[in-house]
């Protein structure tokens, strides 16, 4: 499992506060899945029709609040790229709960995990990530999308 995001205190990237209990965690973890929405590994934060590299098979929350992601379909050249630290960090995407498109209204809904390259992430002092021969690792940072 791959470390996404964690409960807390977080500045989006539009600079609002917002607070993440550990049962929202736990939230995002349960209501996700792939047949609603399966949200895509992506280059950065990309606002319509660009290529996924991979997809988000599923979600699961640790007792302390951390959302870990399972990949799955991971593109063989993007993962080279991610191992020889050319898009070291990441960043969680959510649909807000009441944002229109939300594949569950009224709940936190990831919508893509996008892949840094040089950007910084948001969420300090999430674990790296050790990954398999076929990816690498880094930290997460926080964006909300109102779209």
């Amino acid at each position: 499992p791959i470390e996404i995001f964690r409960a807390g205190q977080h500045v989006d990237s539009s600079g609002s506060l917002h607070n993440f209990s550990v049962d929202d965690v736990k939230a995002m973890a349960i209501v996700y899945s792939p047949a609603r929405h399966e949200s895509p590994l992506v280059l950065g934060h990309p606002e319509i029709d660009h290529p996924a590299y991979g997809w988000v098979k599923s979600l699961t929350a640790t007792e302390d609040g951390r959302l870990m992601m399972q990949a799955g379909n991971v593109d063989p050249e993007f993962a080279a790229d991610v191992k020889a630290g050319r898009y070291k960090k990441r960043s969680a995407s959510f649909y807000p709960p009441l944002t229109p498109g939300n594949p569950v209204p009224g709940q936190w809904y990831l919508r893509h995990v996008g892949w840094l390259g040089a950007g910084a992430p948001s969420v300090k002092g999430l674990a790296d990530v050790k990954f398999s021969a076929a990816t690498a690792g880094g930290e997460v940072c926080f964006v909300l999308t109102a779209s």
